[in-house]
């Protein structure tokens, strides 16, 4: 019966995310319902609960105050603080002065399309230290878009490469890598040294080798566009206009974080006997500590220098309210699924039909997928999940993270395949091309990641 009730429910936050609800209130509401009807109805496990208010009822709200606790000072801080100091980055122009180091080189390469090539590893670098999907493709577009345009490459090959930009997550800064590391009950450099990395260059190979025969393809096809000669001899004129001067050295700025959260970890230390382990939300005070300091040696105003901090607390609260409050949501639906029953339904019924963990990790990778094609999103389908696969993976004798990693690859994916998502709608919005012409460039080549993560997962992530 908590599993039928289930469905509906899944059905019902479906259909409003459909319809453009908002997702993290939709997730919520659907998360109380579950949460009531397995105290209403007595279907088991029931709530988790480790001291009760003494109150059914209000044990269901004290579900949620216990996930609200958990996550506002624990991957919620690391998020918002990663957050904050990514809208500082951007207050210093630290990132325009990245690409000026890391890019310069791609204006020195003939081939447009081994130049998209380049400009996509480019991408990757810059991705790690600017987590968000939508604001990576913002910086690229002003940074790197112009340049492969002057170079020679089309408009279509050019939103491509930077709308699949961020198809796998990773780095610090990204929210279901952190979710992913915490509910494998693991450090975030363990997850990322010991498994993403593992099949992340395969997959990076991947959509390099396709990106550079997908879009000469469709170049041929569809043949030259006029739009593309008017818009080079555009930022041809434009290329001598006044620009923001950043100096150079602060390139160094927005990967001081990652330099070290990779660098001050058990993983790397402990090779040496050195017991250090530095979290996200320390290495990024430390990190914004320092780019006051650069900030101050440059302008010589104290003022104007702590004033710029502004910034950090507002992007440290836009986190909150669009990303930790949907990993909460998210979070209390999981609880709901659980507490009804209907994960326990799922694992057995995997059990009695004999289908091990590999069937399971296609089939919710799928659904995964698909549900962050329709919503445009990779956080809220995985936020929905993760919560679920400890005591999944803990009856298929697997370690969460084989079953975890997946599943976020899945996701970028999913939204990097989809009209609606929002970096793909600036990209298309800004080039004034149609976001399905972006996707429909990019569809080979994430099919084609697709099929080598599940040959990866089967073949190298699976125990």
């Amino acid at each position: 019966m908590g599993l039928t009730i289930s469905l509906v429910v899944i059905a019902w936050v479906a259909w409003m995310i459909a319809r453009k609800g908002y997702a993290t209130a939709v997730l919520l509401v659907a998360g109380v319902i579950l949460l009531g009807t397995s105290v209403l109805l007595d279907l088991g496990p029931g709530l988790a609960v480790k001291k009760s208010t003494g109150s059914s009822f209000f044990d269901i709200f004290q579900v949620v105050q216990n996930i609200m606790s958990s996550n506002l000072g624990g991957l919620g801080l690391s998020i918002m603080a990663m957050g904050g100091f990514s809208r500082y980055m951007d207050t210093l122009n630290a990132g325009q002065a990245l690409y000026s180091v890391v890019g310069g080189p791609l204006k020195y390469i003939k081939s447009p399309y081994m130049l998209a090539c380049m400009g996509f590893i480019i991408s990757q670098i810059i991705g790690m230290a600017i987590p968000s999907a939508s604001g990576l493709a913002l910086m690229l577009m002003v940074t790197l878009y112009p340049v492969m345009i002057r170079a020679g490459v089309s408009r279509l090959t050019a939103v491509a490469i930077i709308g699949s930009s961020r198809f796998f997550d990773l780095g610090p800064g990204s929210a279901n890598c952190l979710l992913a590391a915490k509910t494998s009950g693991i450090e975030w450099a363990e997850y990322f040294f010991s498994w993403q990395m593992k099949i992340y260059f395969p997959l990076l190979l991947v959509m390099l080798i396709s990106h550079y025969f997908v879009q000469r393809f469709w170049e041929r096809r569809e043949g030259p566009d006029p739009e593309d000669i008017l818009l080079q001899e555009k930022f041809h004129r434009e290329q001598a206009e006044a620009g923001i001067s950043v100096p150079k050295i602060y390139a160094l700025l927005p990967i001081i974080p990652l330099i070290i959260l990779l660098s001050f970890n058990p993983v790397v230390l402990g090779q040496f006997g050195i017991d250090i382990n530095v979290g996200v939300p320390s290495a990024i005070i430390l990190s914004t500590l320092i780019a006051m300091a650069f900030d101050f040696l440059r302008r010589r105003d104290t003022l104007e220098v702590l004033n710029g901090m502004k910034s950090f607390f507002e992007g440290l609260g836009k986190q909150l309210t669009i990303v930790v409050a949907l990993i909460i949501a998210g979070q209390v639906f999981g609880e709901g699924l659980i507490a009804i029953g209907a994960v326990n339904s799922l694992i057995s019924g995997v059990e009695s039909a004999g289908m091990g963990a590999g069937f399971m990790i296609i089939v919710m990778s799928l659904i995964i997928g698909v549900v962050a094609f329709l919503m445009g999103s990779g956080n809220a389908p995985f936020f929905s999940f993760a919560a679920l696969i400890p005591a999944i993976a803990a009856k298929l004798g697997v370690p969460s993270a084989a079953m975890l990693l997946p599943l976020q690859t899945m996701t970028g994916f999913g939204r990097t395949l989809s009209p609606v998502t929002g970096a793909i709608v600036a990209v298309a919005g800004i080039a004034g091309v149609s976001p399905f012409q972006i996707v429909k460039r990019n569809a080979i080549q994430l099919i084609l990641c697709a099929i080598v993560n599940f040959i990866l997962t089967f073949t190298i992530v699976l125990p």
